[in-house]
């Protein structure tokens, strides 16, 4: 009897299932809309959705495969998004919208909770550098200000991915790795943080309970497996955080390989080696895969939404490809310098007053001069994020996500960041990874390095031109300078 794994990614755009067997072999993909409802500064959307979307897309993986499912056990792992919030009653239904990630209506409330506790010590415990909108505590404490009554009918509190597991096995779980998005967990010592649930207006039995990441959590329930294809079983796997999960799926996650994903936003992830809790060293970090594995994590909004926007606003919506080709033949002499910082905030700084500037800019430069100034800017701010992780230099950069498409920008960063830049050919590498945990969980692999043997992705080498042009090496630097030079002149305090 084989296996097969419907690996899970609950994205923020969208919801996607790939189905694996047990050699990692892809047999079938389908994915599908999250849906919103916005409202100024309110994102909201109906869990209940998303439980009956991945129903549906698991039904259309089995119709697609071209082998039939019921001869075999099956496993639904589980990955995506972390800090979008569920309440439920005693029933397990909702008594509300589930506020997304997105909704940053708790502004004030991260600002009362950053006053409220020293900043080295929330960093300490939480992991996170800063209180944030977007954690599910902000958006707690804002609940329990202007909607009292639906906290008094709140029954668990859960993050997305939670609720979904309890939609399938009954069980409320939560899973380590996405725990220190919440600002409610204590990541050092694996439990919840009582001073901040006090904060907050929670008890820790309103909480689910925490599974190792890549845990199997139980049986799915009867009557939700009668709405599933046919299979001899159905298996709940926790997975991991949609980043981590890339890590497992590309083969980086080991100490000194940068895991880049080069999407809407740029986030990076990688294993620390001897992590020891610096204060001055203001990096997201996080349980990781295994029970004593730290991750560093650092997410900055201004990625590739930037480069869009001025693909937009600024070359009438060129197509990439022809902005490739201009790009190709452009240097970085003479081009303006960029700061990428349009959205605010960006690791490693955390500069509240930053925003986006073209340094340098004059009556000779045209579109394709401040075009090729953002692509850089961009390179400069994931050079600045992976300078900032570790001072042992990076061995390589494996990057996933749109942006890889780009041959023009995986060049360009590996010349700025002098490091090897690795793209994977490989699309769907977070339900990859998820897929691999629950084949460890399962016996069928020793460990997620043995993944790397199974229909392994090809990969793309983009190596730093600093062999073949001297000096535009001293360019770079120099530029790079010019980067930092322009940040702390225009907006360190």
């Amino acid at each position: 009897m084989t296996m097969l794994v419907y690996a899970i990614d609950v994205g923020t755009t969208n919801l996607k299932v790939v189905l694996y067997d047990e050699r990692l072999a892809v047999l079938a993909s389908a994915s599908g809309p999250v849906s919103y409802e916005r409202s100024g500064d309110h994102v909201e959307f109906d869990p209940g959705a998303l439980f009956q979307t991945i129903l549906a897309l698991v039904a259309d993986c089995a119709r697609r495969a071209a082998a039939t499912t019921r001869e075999h056990d099956a496993v639904l792992a589980f990955t995506g998004q972390a800090e979008s919030l569920v309440l439920v009653d005693a029933s397990g239904r909702p008594v509300r919208p589930a506020l997304s990630w997105l909704d940053s209506r708790a502004g004030v409330e991260a600002e009362l909770m950053a006053a409220s506790f020293s900043a080295d010590t929330a960093f300490e415990i939480s992991g996170q550098p800063f209180a944030s909108a977007a954690w599910p505590a902000s958006k707690l404490s804002w609940l329990r200000a202007h909607e009292p009554e639906t906290m008094a009918r709140t029954h668990e509190v859960l993050m997305v991915k939670d609720y979904l597991i309890r939609r399938f096995t009954g069980h409320s779980v939560g899973e380590v790795s996405t725990r220190g998005f919440t600002y409610l967990w204590d990541v050092r010592r694996s439990q919840y943080w009582g001073e901040m649930l006090e904060f907050c207006g929670l008890t820790s039995d309103q909480l689910p309970e925490v599974a190792a990441a890549g845990s199997d959590v139980g049986p799915v329930l009867a009557d939700v497996v009668a709405q599933l294809p046919e299979a001899v079983g159905y298996q709940v796997n926790v997975g991991a955080l949609d980043h981590f999960c890339a890590m497992a799926g590309t083969g980086s996650y080991q100490a000194g390989t940068i895991s880049e994903s080069a999407g809407t936003v740029l986030s990076l992830s990688m294993l620390a080696s001897d992590w020891r809790f610096d204060p001055s060293q203001r990096i997201s970090f996080h349980t990781g895969l295994h029970p004593d594995d730290i991750v560093l994590f650092n997410g900055a909004d201004s990625g590739g939404v930037v480069l869009e926007w001025f693909r937009r606003e600024g070359l009438q919506n060129l197509s990439h490809a022809e902005l490739e080709r201009e790009l190709t033949s452009r240097s970085a002499m003479g081009a303006p310098i960029f700061l990428p910082y349009l959205t605010g905030l960006n690791p490693p700084d955390y500069l509240p007053d930053a925003r986006g500037a073209f340094v340098g800019i004059s009556l000779g430069h045209d579109r394709f001069d401040l075009a090729y100034a953002v692509e850089e800017g961009l390179a400069h701010l994931l050079k600045r994020n992976i300078d900032s992780f570790s001072g042992a230099r990076a061995q390589q950069i494996v990057s996933t996500g749109g942006g890889t498409a780009s041959t023009f920008r995986n060049q360009l960063k590996a010349d700025v960041c002098e490091v090897d830049v690795v793209v994977p050919n490989e699309r769907e590498a977070t339900c990859r990874g998820a897929a691999v945990l629950a084949l460890v969980a399962a016996g069928e692999l020793a460990s997620i390095h043995d993944a790397a043997e199974l229909n392994r992705p090809l990969n793309a080498r983009y190596e730093p031109s600093r062999g073949r042009l001297r000096t535009e090496l001293i360019d770079r630097a120099e530029r790079y300078a010019l980067f930092e030079d322009s940040l702390q002149r225009l907006y360190a305090t």
